[in-house]
């Protein structure tokens, strides 16, 4: 069993030409290789929306990977006959898909709420979506996917620990910035060491659970990613997770051993808050209808 593993967050800017972005990825996973990372994530979407995954921006990712020797993480919108799934592909060592993570909760709708999913803003609820969470069990230790909107459900990152993650990558394609109290909260209360990208926007870089699970050059800022990338453009952040202590934290991690899960079961049962707000009008007609409903 490994003590240590070295890992590489690329953020990369995407402006929905995937040739393009490919082409810059070599620096990057030059840059993971100097630094001696085993593995090396890149965002959502990147190699391309609505491809097959015998597309040449695919392949061409799964060469620099086995090139490298190195487990890499990448997304995409992956086509299926007609139909689609916004994709992460778990690709080994050898350049090899290991596995697919398809996102769980579609990014379907407009500003502020991000939903419901009208006027040409839910085409994600469309596609297909994942129906488990997934953990790869890779030669250093057992790592999980989220992709993008996923990482707004406190329960995604609960699932994804829980069956053995103990590092989660959390892939984003958009703009603004990683926020620094999701990725914080979730490395908390779940006990995994935490890697979260972008597209393009910035902080790009990692949580952990307690003092001493990552290491890195530069000093901690208080309740902020370390280490992270503060403004918005191409780069990388490289982190070594300490797997002898996260493991150590993980064995006696309170907010497992003093879970409650007689008290839990609302959580999976349909929700109608809504109902408690009677003379709040809906922002959209057609909001009524699309209520709990995340596949359209």
């Amino acid at each position: 069993m490994k003590s240590q593993v070295k890992i590489t967050l690329v953020q990369l800017t995407d402006d929905e030409d995937a040739e393009r972005a490919v082409a810059r990825m070599p620096r990057w996973f030059r840059s993971a290789a100097d630094f001696g990372s085993e593995l090396i994530v890149f965002p959502e979407y990147i190699l391309g929306r609505k491809v097959p995954a015998t597309d040449g921006n695919v392949r061409r990712f799964l060469e620099l990977t086995r090139e490298h020797g190195m487990y890499a993480i990448a997304g995409l919108v992956e086509t299926h006959g007609s139909r689609f799934a916004t994709t992460a592909l778990m690709v080994d060592r050898s350049g090899n898909v290991l596995g697919r993570y398809l996102k769980s909760h579609p990014a379907s709708g407009k500003l502020p709420h991000y939903w419901p999913p009208v006027d040409g803003g839910g085409d994600e609820a469309w596609g297909i979506l994942g129906n488990q969470f997934k953990v790869f069990h890779l030669d250093f230790g057992p790592v999980g996917i989220l992709q993008c909107y996923d990482g707004y459900f406190p329960e995604a990152w609960g699932c994804t620990s829980y069956l053995g993650a103990e590092v989660i990558l959390w892939i984003n394609g958009r703009h603004d910035y990683i926020e620094d109290f999701i990725c914080l909260s979730a490395a908390h209360a779940y006990g995994c060491v935490i890697g979260a990208n972008i597209s393009n926007g910035y902080n790009t870089g990692f949580a952990e659970p307690r003092p001493g699970c990552i290491y890195a050059d530069g000093k901690p800022e208080e309740a902020r990613l370390f280490p992270r990338l503060k403004s918005q453009g191409d780069g990388c952040v490289s982190a070594t997770v300490d797997l002898v202590k996260l493991r150590w934290w993980r064995k006696h991690l309170r907010q497992m051993h003093q879970r409650r899960p007689e008290m839990y079961g609302t959580l999976t049962q349909p929700v109608t808050m809504w109902h408690d707000y009677p003379d709040v009008p809906w922002d959209v007609q057609d909001c009524e209808n699309l209520v709990n409903k995340a596949q359209l």
